[in-house]
């Protein structure tokens, strides 16, 4: 919440596209699928993209996720697999509850000449407003009791989301959500009809 207003990504209400498997397929599956969809399906250039896993935390004893790491060495560079804690790359969802590792996909929407000076992993979570997660996979593998300790869950679950704006910035080559044609023509009418210049690109 406090990011909304000052870049071009968050918004106080956004669509999140996704799928839910409660023990039917786990990390190999998702995966596998998620590539398909933003590559071929969607034609989302795989130079562009990166991914982040989740590093491990001792603290807790948990291991890095080495499964989704050698599971996305099928599809992607290792050069572009990056790992991450658990601010980042492990999801919960309250201090009780179904949590475990995820696996974020993020997409670089800079131009040529500012990719050539910059490698894109440098950006990945660094709040860069053309280097953007635009899908989590969460796989949620544990169950955090109220002593905060964690246990293993017995079926395995998938949880993904995928930020509709951000996708649909990347598939339309703009670099604002709101140069996308969700916003656009609203902010054209509203400037028409108003005579305000209300919208300056972020």
């Amino acid at each position: 919440m406090e990011e909304v207003g000052i870049d071009s990504y968050h918004h106080t209400m956004f669509e999140m596209l996704g799928n839910w498997s409660i023990g039917d397929y786990f990390k190999t599956e998702a995966i596998d699928w998620a590539w398909e969809l933003l590559t071929k399906e969607y034609g989302l250039s795989p130079d562009r993209l990166y991914v982040s896993v989740f590093r491990g935390d001792e603290a807790e004893g948990l291991a890095k996720d080495e499964e989704a790491a050698n599971l996305w060495k099928k599809w992607i560079d290792p050069d572009r697999i990056l790992y991450f804690n658990k601010k980042d790359n492990f999801w919960e969802m309250g201090d009780t509850g179904p949590c475990g590792p995820c696996s974020e996909i993020h997409v670089d929407l800079r131009s040529e000449e500012e990719r050539a000076t910059t490698n894109g992993k440098e950006l990945v979570n660094n709040d860069h407003p053309q280097v953007v997660e635009i899908w989590n996979l969460v796989f949620i593998q544990f169950n955090r009791k109220a002593d905060g300790s964690l246990e293993e869950l017995p079926d395995k679950h998938i949880d993904t989301g995928m930020g509709f704006e951000r996708l649909t910035m990347a598939l339309q080559g703009k670099t604002s959500n709101y140069d996308t044609d969700i916003f656009s023509p609203f902010i054209r009418f509203i400037e028409q009809e108003s005579g305000k210049k209300i919208y300056l690109s972020l």
